[in-house]
């Protein structure tokens, strides 16, 4: 018989799996379960991932009110039990709703509360490398969004020499794309043509989740179109939408139709902007059907099983 640790491990690697293929109402519900567990197993770590876990789900619905209400559970769980060390996940949480929503000044200002909790008192807790890097790519993200190049290239380094110390490299695209961005605002175009096969590399690697990738994606069309190179920007969209055909998944058609009406706005090819808006449009329409279908499923799953574990006789 499972131990209610390994239960509430399979519930939060469930939930985080979930939302990680866009499942996230049915993947808030395993972390809701986890979260139960693990307050009464007293274990304040992974308490703690399963609050972090819980805000990043409300954040990617949009649920802004409910993710800040996560954090402020967190903070208050924190303090009250004299925990430091961990602020950083839920600081790191908001900066990454804010950058979404393209604040980037705020994202900036929760990103530096990150990185001063971690350096200050990220010993204190059992943090990974994994979290020092991505603040410090969340902060070169938000600098080169206000072009404040100077800033996003320091962090940048520092999120290179994190990478290659910890031999962690699930972020060397970011990476790559930021540095060829931030090349291309210095006037500096020949870097981005001289790294444009190992872009090309990185993006066909199947190793790498596309769907982690979004918002580098835009940024890498953006640089392309910049540079007048709308085939190569093209070839961003198209990858994404092959990857989108193949995991049928109509968020992913979404974020592809995004990238192609922001290539023929930028470019000036009306007619093609409006065949991406229509196309926009109708993978809106298949989205929205598709989960009104999932949750007809989940009701009917739901009632059926009440039904089951009915007395006879109140039937």
């Amino acid at each position: 018989m499972a131990s209610s640790e390994q239960i509430a491990k399979e519930y939060y690697e469930k939930g985080m799996s979930l939302i990680h293929i866009n499942n996230v109402e049915l993947g808030i519900d395993n972390l809701n379960m986890a979260k139960t567990i693990y307050e009464e197993l007293e274990d304040s770590k992974n308490y703690i991932l399963t609050l972090r876990g819980l805000a990043i789900a409300y954040g990617i619905m949009g649920y802004d009110s409910k993710m800040l209400f996560k954090c402020l559970n967190a903070f208050d769980y924190l303090d009250k039990n004299r925990i430091q060390g961990a602020k950083h996940f839920f600081y790191t949480t908001i900066c990454n709703r804010y950058m979404l929503l393209g604040d980037y000044d705020s994202a900036i200002n929760y990103g530096k509360m990150a990185m001063q909790d971690l350096e200050e008192y990220g010993t204190l807790f059992e943090n990974e490398p994994h979290s020092y890097l991505v603040a410090c790519l969340n902060l070169a993200y938000s600098y080169l969004h206000t072009h404040r190049f100077n800033d996003a290239e320091t962090y940048l380094k520092r999120a290179s020499d994190i990478s290659a110390k910890n031999d962690l490299h699930y972020h060397d695209f970011s990476l790559a794309i930021m540095n060829a961005y931030l090349h291309h605002q210095l006037n500096d175009d020949e870097y981005v043509y001289s790294h444009l096969d190992e872009l090309d590399t990185m993006m066909k690697d199947p190793s790498i989740t596309i769907q982690d990738y979004l918002e580098n994606l835009k940024m890498l069309v953006e640089t392309f179109c910049s540079m007048n190179e709308i085939e190569r920007a093209e070839a961003v969209a198209k990858n994404l939408h092959s990857t989108a055909t193949i995991s049928n998944d109509y968020h992913l058609m979404l974020e592809t139709e995004k990238l192609y009406m922001m290539i023929y706005n930028r470019n000036g090819e009306e007619e093609k902007y409006h065949q991406a808006c229509v196309r926009y449009a109708e993978n809106a329409l298949a989205y929205e059907k598709a989960k009104a279908s999932d949750h007809l499923l989940e009701m009917d799953t739901s009632i059926a099983l009440s039904i089951a574990d009915t007395p006879m006789e109140l039937l």
